[in-house]
């Protein structure tokens, strides 16, 4: 046999160009991508901080605590009348009405005096007129107090 049919018959035995081994660079370049964008979605948050248009902000209600009462006061009404006034306050939880009633309940007293004193006795006999006063003694309250009163309660209202 010829050269030319050894080449020939090496070609037919399955004997072929070897191809260079190499490992593929594709996956791993997915895992290095899927990776980063993982690792900037976390990190860096979604990037939407600005709350929508259509969301309102979540406000946590104050949960109501103790409350811290005082002794009726007398106050001087106009025309010679007086009123003998007891107060009530509803303070946030966590505040402790023991330490209130010492210190800051007398502020409760001078605003009592304030709102109240001098005020004509027709003005109080009325439903209406002691919502009133409650509800400018509750803004009052809540001005002074900032964030440790709830709500103001009568707990005595006699006039005479």
């Amino acid at each position: 046999m010829s050269d030319d049919n050894a080449v020939v018959d090496d070609e037919k035995k399955g004997k072929k160009e070897k191809k260079p081994k190499g490992k593929s660079n594709l996956v791993p370049a997915l895992v290095l991508a899927v990776g980063i964008a993982a690792g900037g979605y976390f990190i860096g948050g979604s990037g939407d901080t600005k709350p929508k248009a259509d969301e309102k902000p979540v406000v946590e209600k104050p949960v109501p605590g103790l409350i811290a009462t005082m002794d009726p006061l007398s106050v001087n009404l106009a025309g010679g009348h007086f009123l003998k006034v007891g107060i009530a306050l509803q303070l946030v939880e966590g505040i402790e009405s023991g330490e209130f009633e010492k210190g800051p309940i007398s502020k409760a007293k001078d605003l009592l005096i304030e709102q109240i004193g001098g005020m004509p006795m027709e003005e109080l006999t009325s439903p209406e007129g002691r919502k009133k006063v409650k509800d400018e003694l509750n803004r009052a309250a809540k001005k002074i107090y900032k964030d440790e009163v709830l709500d103001v309660y009568f707990t005595d209202f006699v006039m005479q």
